[in-house]
């Protein structure tokens, strides 16, 4: 089991490595086996059976990241400058193996003259591996997913 203040302190960690662009330090906080999930209009979807914005493996997200770090990423150059603000961090469950943990966040965006806020839910499970706290799966929920946006081609 992982205290909710070493999950807390985990949590804000891995949106200031999004942030700031840290890609190589963000992917360092991801099992081996595990999937990145931002499902499209509604929560409540297979993934294997309906679109989503993103639904990946640790292999896709180590190929979004070498795009998203090379010099032909058109469309993060320049890049956004990002903010979010993370709360209502609470323990959802927990085993002995891992602990699923739900969060909100605000996230703002500034990229070429113009702004973007998006708003989201979080949901974390996290587990102990080699000693240290790794994301086994993590799903993002965007309250304004089903509303035109802007491509999103930064971490969210």
């Amino acid at each position: 089991m992982i205290p909710l203040a070493e999950v807390t302190q985990f949590i804000f960690h891995e949106a200031e490595l999004m942030d700031t662009h840290q890609f190589d330090e963000w992917l360092a906080l991801w099992c081996e086996e595990s999937r990145y999930w931002v499902p499209c209009n509604t929560e409540k979807l297979d993934p294997t059976k309906s679109v989503s914005l993103i639904y990946e493996t640790r292999d896709q997200l180590e190929d979004r990241l070498f795009r998203l770090k090379g010099r032909h990423a058109h469309a993060q150059s320049p890049r956004s400058r990002l903010m979010r603000v993370v709360s209502n961090i609470v323990i959802e469950s927990e085993s002995t193996e891992h602990v699923v943990v739900r969060s909100t966040f605000v996230l703002g965006e500034v990229r070429n003259g113009r702004q973007e806020t998006l708003f989201g839910r979080s949901r974390h499970s996290l587990a102990y591996e080699a000693g240290t706290v790794r994301i086994r799966e993590k799903k993002v929920f965007l309250l304004n997913n089903n509303i035109t946006m802007n491509n999103v081609t930064f971490l969210i």
